[in-house]
């Protein structure tokens, strides 16, 4: 009896080495053989990530074919359960834009199996990738992120009249995250508003952005109808007037307010503006807040007879990001709060029916020398502390006096991370805090802090790696850097030449040797090769593969 090969796995087996598996390597891994094409096909097509108009017109291309046109007839659009298209290409050609909105719509339109979408295209967003959303995956859909565009910017000959009578009904949906431009047509806000009416008692999440609104309460339906709603997104133009109109009584647990706030920036905490209280009646069950600093006093306003029991409170989009940059408009801009005005307003944390003990911040610089004092009082709850700075701290000498000063009189705490995101934004990805590498000086440090607590277990001097304690003592943890996912090496030049002359008709999905790229089954031969006028086919399923996100590995390195 032979022994058992790879290629003569079951099915069941196949797949559990194939959801271990990089996405370029697996779609290798489909060029071995018939069985392993099979089993492993649909899971190369289940989540596919797209970030550039060139991977995504290749791939939007392959899943707008009929069955028929593919391998074994099988319709690879409905292998999709997540797509994610981000990217903005300003200079496309109006003949691209126009193609590559047809090739999405069809896509779009053959997702039967879709439950995942996030999008956010410009010139892309119109009525008809909409209705081709809705008409695909109506019955599968759990969660969408769309950004509509402007009506002068839709490619595809896209009519704002074509919503009127369109009303998707989505029985799964549970999330919605919408995007609305400085214009919206009053049809595409009938539509939403459809869905958010239909949907209202189901949705555990909601994003909102709509900066020229005063507020959003007109897009809720009526008071009790929200009751499944946990996680509440907000962008609008001013608040606390935001919350006009809201239902009273929402039972939202996390809440993440991105406003553009006409509060001027105080230099002094005498001179902070104080903001009338949010009404107690509005998300009386709150745990987590993201918000500007000035807005948490009305969060927890002093002599109220109850408070919310918030335990996770992040301040001026403040967040620990291993690896990262800032990726905020708000951190790359320069009108960052100052120390003194964050101080300030963490004195009402202490009224939390929570505790607080989640608690992050973001200002342009402390004198370290100073900061256990003056931070001391307000952290006695807190089990993790992320502070992101814009410059390099003062008299960083200082912080080896941490443990007796700030980490003994704070029992509670386990992790303390500084963030450099905002240097790395603006000055590059190599820039950080002058000691952030000094690992030296970090385990000198982290063996002095030890001496005054037992609980502090990670600590991080930047965004490029964290210390981690063990019983062998700390030990480094460097980030890995993800993969670049786009390889240019093809001139644009010649790229645009070459596709301002293809309509479609050539796209059969067969590569010069007759190989189906469905996913790539190498043992797959078709007896009616073609002469080598579908390359870009070829790359359609390669470079779908490709897209797929990629895991972010962590490399331990002893101190």
């Amino acid at each position: 009896m032979d022994s058992p090969s790879l290629c003569t796995l079951p099915h069941e087996l196949l797949n559990i080495i194939g959801q271990e598996t990089a996405a370029e390597v697996l779609h290798s891994l489909l060029l071995t053989s018939k069985n392993i094409n099979d089993a492993l096909t649909p899971l190369l097509y289940a989540s596919i990530s797209l970030y550039d108009y060139k991977t995504a017109r290749k791939c939007t291309n392959t899943l707008a074919k009929e069955p028929q046109e593919h391998y074994a007839q099988r319709d690879l659009a409905a292998y999709v359960r997540s797509f994610t298209v981000r990217f903005d290409e300003f200079g496309l050609k109006q003949g691209r834009r126009a193609r590559f909105a047809r090739s999405l719509e069809g896509a779009l339109s053959r997702m039967s199996g879709l439950q995942h979408i996030a999008f956010d295209c410009v010139y892309f967003g119109t009525p008809k990738v909409f209705i081709a959303l809705g008409n695909g995956a109506s019955r599968t859909l759990r969660s969408f992120s769309f950004k509509p565009d402007r009506p002068a910017w839709w490619p595809d000959g896209s009519e704002a009249d074509a919503l009127d009578s369109f009303r998707p009904t989505f029985p799964e949906l549970e999330a919605v995250a919408l995007t609305l431009p400085s214009y919206v047509p009053p049809a595409w806000r009938a539509s939403f508003q459809h869905v958010l009416d239909s949907r209202g008692s189901h949705l555990r999440r909601l994003v909102i952005g709509d900066e020229n609104a005063p507020s959003v309460g007109p897009l809720f339906p009526s008071p009790g109808a929200w009751s499944a709603l946990q996680e509440l997104v907000l962008t609008v133009g001013t608040t606390p007037q935001a919350f006009a109109g809201f239902p009273p009584g929402l039972n939202v647990r996390k809440l993440t307010l991105e406003t553009s706030l006409g509060i001027p920036q105080s230099h002094s905490a005498d001179d902070i503006v104080v903001l009338d209280p949010i009404p107690a009646y509005l998300f009386p069950n709150l745990e987590y807040l993201a918000c500007a600093y000035q807005l948490l006093p009305a969060f927890l306003p002093a002599g109220a007879p109850t408070q919310r029991p918030l335990r996770t409170v992040h301040l001026n989009k403040a967040y620990y990001d291993p690896n990262g940059g800032a990726h905020d408009s708000y951190m790359q801009s320069r009108n960052v709060p100052e120390w003194l005005n964050v101080r300030k307003v963490l004195e009402c944390l202490s009224r939390s029916a929570g505790p607080v003990v989640d608690l992050a911040f973001h200002i342009d610089w402390f004198d370290a020398k100073t900061l256990p004092v003056e931070l001391v009082d307000y952290i006695q709850s807190i089990e993790r502390l992320v502070i992101v700075l814009s410059m390099e701290p003062g008299n960083t000498a200082h912080i080896s006096n941490y443990g007796k000063l700030l980490f003994a009189h704070t029992p509670k705490l386990r992790a303390f991370y500084l963030s450099d995101a905002p240097i790395k934004d603006w000055l590059g990805s190599e820039r950080s805090f002058l000691f952030a590498f000094d690992w030296d000086r970090h385990k000198a440090w982290l063996e002095e802090w030890g001496n005054h607590t037992t609980t502090l277990e990670e600590v991080a001097f930047s965004t490029k790696c964290s210390w981690k304690r063990t019983d062998q003592g700390w030990v480094l943890h460097a980030y890995k850097k993800d993969d670049e996912s786009d390889d240019e090496d093809e001139d644009e030049d010649n790229d645009e030449n070459s596709e301002d002359n293809e309509d479609g008709a050539n796209d059969n999905g067969d590569d010069v040797n007759g190989r189906d790229n469905d996913g790539g089954d190498g043992a797959i031969v078709d007896d009616e090769s073609n002469s080598g006028d579908n390359e870009d086919d070829l790359e359609d399923s390669e470079d779908s593969g490709a897209s797929l996100p990629k895991r972010r590995d962590v490399t331990r390195i002893s101190a």
